[in-house]
């Protein structure tokens, strides 16, 4: 997952990256040597292209290459809302709002020597969804090689795990999971249940964001209702999301394992001869 993801990046922005003739020929040595030693290594396709785009980004840093997508792109609208959590949120940000955390709230600070490292809040939440992404990923994989039909929940989990799981996220950034999420309607009724549910969540949510801007005397109730409500539909959002991230998961525990422990109490059925009574 992480060779793959670091490639397609380096792919996309190679434009800014490699600016010269003199980077590109750099790459492209460097991926020929990749290509010369890949039967040396491990699984040589992930060695290849995680370095490759490693190289890239390398390369880049050393030979003057733009780093503007990235200021401007991701680092400016990580950092320019400096908020757990924004506007009418159901998920683990407003729940730890409700609790008095800020984002950038140190959970674990390091000494070595003049370097000072602190793991914040904002970064442990970063942490755990890429955790969480890696299994959806390892899911995905053997459902396919499985073709099993969960292979489209542990697409679609990756979808809600970035709100439910991450700070600074709006409202309107479930509607990309509850459409995505629509996927259980070809697996099982009981996670298409679960998506209902969360598309309803999210309609509330941006309901609730569209009343407040214009406030009403006949909507003040609505909006009250709204509010109070938000713990237990934060609460409520995360046991969907756990449900689907369940689904994703690529291993089962033996003990949640129903249909395995009924069969095993089941005899086989025997096509030999039946044995005489004596």
């Amino acid at each position: 997952m992480l060779a793959g993801f670091t490639t397609t990046t380096a792919l996309i922005v190679s434009p800014w990256l490699l600016r010269t003739p003199g980077a590109w020929i750099a790459v492209a040595a460097a991926i020929t040597l990749l290509f010369l030693l890949r039967y040396k290594l491990p699984h040589p396709g992930a060695w290849l292209a995680g370095v490759t785009g490693l190289a890239v980004f390398v390369i880049g840093a050393f030979t003057g290459g733009s780093f503007a997508w990235l200021q401007v792109g991701f680092i400016y609208g990580s950092e320019h809302y400096p908020y757990l959590a924004i506007s009418s949120c159901y998920n683990i940000a407003s729940l730890l709002t409700e609790l008095g955390w800020s984002l950038k709230d140190p959970l674990l600070s390091v000494h070595i020597g003049s370097l000072d490292l602190h793991l914040t809040l904002q970064w442990a939440l970063r942490l755990l969804c890429l955790g969480a992404l890696a299994l959806c990923a390892r899911g995905s994989a053997r459902h396919l090689r499985a073709r099993d039909p969960r292979v489209l929940i542990a697409i679609a989990t990756p979808w809600l795990l970035m709100f439910a799981l991450l700070g600074q996220m709006h409202e309107r950034y479930l509607m990309w999971g509850a459409v995505v999420s629509a996927v259980a309607l070809g697996v099982s009724i009981r996670l298409s249940i679960v998506h209902f549910i969360i598309s309803v969540v999210s309609a509330a949510m941006i309901m609730h964001v569209m009343l407040i801007d214009k406030k009403l005397d006949s909507t003040l109730r609505t909006i009250d209702v709204l509010h109070g409500i938000r713990p237990y539909a934060s609460v409520l959002v995360l046991a969907c999301v756990a449900v689907y991230l369940w689904d994703a998961f690529p291993v089962r525990i033996p003990v949640f394992q129903r249909g395995a422990a009924k069969a095993a109490t089941v005899p086989s059925l025997s096509l030999g001869a039946e044995p005489e009574e004596a």
